[in-house]
């Protein structure tokens, strides 16, 4: 049996450590880039924009099936994926300055494949009453729109600097949740959370 040249073998083995070696470094950045491009599209808008996108969402929902995934990524160029705590369920994420983030998820309320639910929530890690100025959106950014498109308007007792109002038509209900803005009882108020539900279609 003949024998291999040294050279040869050295320079064989040397190729393919180069071709592994490349492999390895694309499949480890393929997942970053992805996830940060992901990332850059909730993170490209200011509190105002955010809440304008929302809003206009809002505004379209007609009954459960406007709270699927793939509609709320149309209506507000959200990016949303799997939410691994809720089989069939999604959520998105993003920041907003100061520290500030926000999410956007499916919230299951009754039995079914489909969320009747939505929950858009806005916050800072271990500091749920810190000064909202950075991201202040005011309620009547929701309350002047939701009641010309034909909302009927309620509130419920402040709780814990927590002040409640909804918004319903027969098939749509929003609830809006405000803060104050620089402290729990500030009279100047800012939206933290906003909860739509909507009935099941027709038939």
């Amino acid at each position: 049996m003949p024998k291999l040249d040294s050279h040869l073998l050295a320079a064989k083995l040397a190729s393919l450590v180069c071709v592994f070696a490349i492999c390895a470094c694309a499949a480890k950045t393929a997942g970053p880039t992805s996830a940060q491009g992901k990332a850059a599209i909730n993170d490209s808008l200011s509190a105002q924009q955010l809440h304008d996108r929302i809003r206009a969402w809002i505004l379209s929902v007609n009954d459960a099936r406007d709270l699927s995934e793939r509609n709320i990524e149309k209506r507000t160029g959200l990016d949303l994926g799997p939410d691994s705590e809720q089989p069939n369920g999604f959520r998105g994420v993003g920041a907003l300055p100061e520290g500030w983030r926000y999410s956007l998820s499916s919230v299951k309320t009754v039995p079914g494949p489909s969320p009747h639910s939505v929950l858009f929530s806005m916050g800072r890690i271990s500091d749920s009453y810190a000064d909202m100025t950075p991201v202040c959106v005011e309620l009547e950014h929701y309350r002047s729109a939701l009641i010309a498109a034909g909302f009927k308007p309620s509130q419920r007792p402040q709780r814990l600097g927590t002040e409640y109002r909804f918004f319903r038509t027969k098939k749509v209900s929003v609830r809006v949740e405000t803060h104050g803005k620089t402290k729990r009882y500030d009279e100047q108020r800012c939206v933290s959370r906003l909860f739509v539900s909507a009935a099941p279609p027709p038939g």
